[in-house]
């Protein structure tokens, strides 16, 4: 498994941006995608991983475990790709393959390749595309889209964006700053307040649980135990919710945004910039931690937000639809 692992780090190096690969080193960088990638190197070819999963879904199909556990494929003319059957928001009627690693590149002409070993290993599964986890998700798509090797439905799945701690504190401060403060919060009475929120925008945006949950009780209060649940005030008024969390993915060592929602009378005032940055304010951070999330193509306000603060776009996940499969309903990979 180990020597699996080693060639599943090798080959994600070249999936890695290079704005990640300029905050580490060598070392920590191969270090950091082994603990991002150990599970899934472990879940690889592993019958005991692949009963659960089958189980877990419920869903009829293959009955082989070895089907439901990741598989390392041969790629026609050699080479290998590493991939799993995933269900698009827990949806059964949404199944697509993630490629976890491959040693092609993350180019038209890789990922043709990729497809071609996909297609007949996951037939009986009747993915609608496969995910791919690239540098730069938006420069990808165009490109697959112009290609007749695969079709109008590809799309970006979601943007990874991050900044480094030392950077995002020197930053300028966003207009809405002065306005906002941040008080420490119960888990119970601020996973109350989420739900509401969610709620009201659900009614706004019914696609919205495919790409945005709700942090509850259980996840709040992992952010409180460390210091870093916070209800937002805007005026000295209760105005929403912000968390975070230190949680090393995407190569990255640092924290994650985990929840960040504002109330419908404080949306639209350009007040989650102000928030970001107070929330950065409280981390007590390592030199190269960084603070990362993922946001979804459609949520254009929080896009804007996270990159007016000085976060980049340093990854994301791509729906790459081969010419042949149906793709993923739009409603749900805009």
């Amino acid at each position: 498994m180990q020597t699996l692992l080693n060639e599943i780090v090798e080959a994600r190096l070249g999936w890695t941006s290079s704005v990640i690969a300029s905050w580490y080193s060598g070392s920590d960088l191969r270090q950091q995608l082994r603990d991002a990638l150990a599970a899934e190197a472990d879940r690889t070819g592993n019958a005991d991983f692949g009963g659960e999963y089958r189980d877990g879904v419920g869903k009829d199909g293959p009955t082989d475990p070895l089907d439901w556990a990741n598989r390392r494929l041969e790629l026609p003319g050699g080479g290998w790709a590493v991939t799993g059957i995933r269900f698009r928001g827990r949806d059964l009627n949404r199944p697509f393959v993630d490629v976890v690693a491959a040693s092609v590149a993350p180019t038209p002409d890789g990922l043709s390749v990729v497809a071609a070993a996909v297609a007949p290993a996951y037939r009986d599964f009747g993915p609608l595309c496969l995910r791919v986890a690239v540098p730069d998700a938006s420069q990808l798509v165009p490109q697959l889209s112009r290609d007749p090797r695969f079709g109008p439905h590809c799309a970006v799945d979601m943007h990874v964006v991050a900044g480094l701690v030392t950077q995002l504190k020197a930053h300028p401060r966003a207009s809405s700053y002065g306005r906002v403060h941040l008080r420490a919060g119960d888990p119970q009475r601020l996973a109350q307040r989420v739900s509401a929120i969610y709620d009201e925008l659900a009614e706004q945006q019914p696609q919205l649980p495919m790409w945005a949950t709700p942090e509850n009780v259980d996840s709040l209060t992992e952010s409180a135990d460390a210091g870093l649940l916070f209800e937002v005030l805007v005026d000295g008024a209760p105005a929403g919710v912000v968390a975070a969390l230190r949680d090393d993915a995407h190569a990255m060592r640092g924290f994650s945004v985990q929840e960040l929602c504002l109330d419908a009378s404080h949306r639209g005032l350009r007040l989650a910039s102000g928030t970001v940055q107070r929330l950065v304010d409280q981390l007590d951070a390592h030199d190269s931690d960084v603070v990362w999330g993922t946001i979804h193509p459609s949520n254009a306000a929080s896009l804007r937000n996270a990159l007016s603060i000085g976060r980049e776009i340093v990854g994301g996940y791509a729906w790459v639809t081969p010419d042949g499969f149906p793709g993923m309903p739009a409603d749900q990979a805009a």
